[in-house]
């Protein structure tokens, strides 16, 4: 299938605990899960089909970066061109005889993921990858995330930056306290948030008369400088347009925004603003 999944929740929502509980290595305690159509109770059955990283990279710092990679295929029976190759993919070509003690962080990342990339694994587990890392290395890693994605792997992330996995996932999945609050599409999780018209005059003294127009359709309306923000669905700005028209106001500027992902999350897990059951999204049955 292929593509990029975020896995979102606040701290202590259970994002950790479910990767851990997916690749076997904490026993659920009620409940049912499966991966590749496999009882997560017998992991042996599924886990030689999925790459995972998780916590620091536990790399021998004196050994080079290929020989890192060369005693975990040395373990998985893999042999030694695909050494070659998820070096190549993780872009270490070049560096693969430097001892890894000399990597940087960002370089320590992407040879953990060329040893978890050993087996051609269809679905690859990321917990935190971006950990820790300058902005440079984050964008290194989500472009890395993004070709394996695009080459047919299925990748599960977890990440607090999320303006890096709002460019990295193609679909999310937004827990709370250990609840499902979303999943489905980027596209259907930024709409879960409000949208809003922005409305700029060409003469800063129409705002008045603006105001008071789009106040009387019961909207809620805010004044910013020259120009004027409308919570109201973008269907509506061509009323907008067309209400400024009748009144004799030229625009300078019509234009919809939407909460990006870390306005959208905010809203989604704020536990003031929603009971603890309630489920917000349009759930995926993909």
């Amino acid at each position: 299938m292929g593509g990029v999944t975020g896995f979102l929740g606040p701290n202590g929502s259970g994002k950790s605990t479910t990767i851990r509980m997916l690749l076997g290595l904490v026993t659920p305690t009620a409940g049912t899960a499966q991966v590749f159509g496999q009882s997560v109770a017998k992991p042996s059955a599924y886990l030689h089909r999925v790459g995972a990283l998780i916590d620091s990279p536990a790399l021998y710092p004196t050994l080079s970066g290929a020989d890192n990679v060369r005693v975990h295929a040395e373990l998985a029976g893999v042999g030694s061109a695909r050494i070659r190759d998820v070096l190549e993919i993780v872009g270490l070509t070049g560096r693969e005889c430097d001892r890894a003690r000399s990597y940087s962080l960002g370089m320590r990342q992407r040879l953990a993921l060329a040893i978890a990339l050993l087996r051609d694994p269809p679905l690859l587990i990321l917990d935190e990858p971006t950990n820790g890392l300058d902005p440079s290395g984050i964008v290194e890693i989500r472009s890395l995330i993004r070709e394996l994605g695009a080459s047919g792997h299925t990748v599960l992330v977890s990440s607090h930056v999320l303006a890096e996995m709002q460019a990295a996932c193609d679909r999310f999945v937004v827990i709370r306290n250990g609840r499902l609050l979303f999943s489905g599409s980027s596209d259907e999780l930024l709409a879960q948030g409000p949208s809003r018209v922005i409305v700029r005059p060409e003469h800063p003294g129409d705002i008045g008369t603006l105001r008071r127009e789009y106040t009387t359709l019961g909207l809620a309306v805010t004044v910013t400088g020259d120009e004027l923000v409308v919570d109201a669905d973008a269907a509506r700005a061509a009323e907008f347009n067309r209400i400024a028209f009748e009144v004799g106001v030229t625009l300078r500027e019509l234009v919809t925004r939407h909460d990006d992902l870390e306005d959208v999350f905010l809203h989604l897990t704020d536990d003031d603003a929603r009971p603890p059951d309630a489920t917000v999204s349009k759930e995926s049955n993909s």
